[in-house]
This record gives C-alpha cells, structure tokens and sequence, in this order.
C-alpha cells in the first residue's frame, strides 16, 4: 500500500485557522478540508462565473491527516480522484504550508 499525501493535523488546523478560504470539519478519525477559491485571480477562472469548491477526504493517523480523496464541485459538476502515493501533484500544496 502506497502512503498518501500528508501533513501535521495541528500545522492543517493552524493554517485553516489563519485563511478564511478554508475550512476543517473532524470527525473521530475522518476529515474532510474545503475550500472555496476567493481571490480575484482565482475567481476569474471560475466556469461559468460560478464558484468551485475543493474537498479533501483524510483520515488522522499518529497525529498526521493522509488524504486519499480530492472532489472538485462547480457549475460542471462533480469530479473525484483516488489519490495514491504520497507525491500525488493534485496535493502538491502540502509542501508549502
């Protein structure tokens, strides 16, 4: 079994708590991250003029999220991909936070 992307739950909980665009909901061992884009360069790219919203499906394991899913919700409808292995582009941002 592959790793999955991850990072420290305490740095995912800081940095949800410090942009608004984001938003954290834990239960138990499940997480579930949002985020809705609000910038004026991200909203410009938004289909249809209409807002998208990420979702990233994990599980809290030893102190850290792996994330295992990413959906995009918008105006298109909804997509979902399987993330596999840690070094999965669609996570890409996790290295930065």
């Amino acid at each position: 079994m592959s790793r999955k992307p991850s990072i420290e739950l305490q740095k995912l909980r800081k940095y949800v708590m410090a942009n608004s665009s984001y938003s954290l909901e834990e239960k138990g061992r499940e997480i579930v991250l949002r985020f809705v884009p609000n910038s004026p360069e991200q909203m410009a790219h938004f289909p249809e003029g209409q807002p998208v919203e990420h979702l990233m499906f994990g599980y809290v394991e030893g102190g850290r999220v792996f994330f295992y899913r990413f959906t995009t919700i918008s105006s298109f409808g909804e997509t979902t991909t399987e993330l596999d292995g840690e070094d999965d582009p669609v996570m890409e941002w996790l290295k930065y936070i």
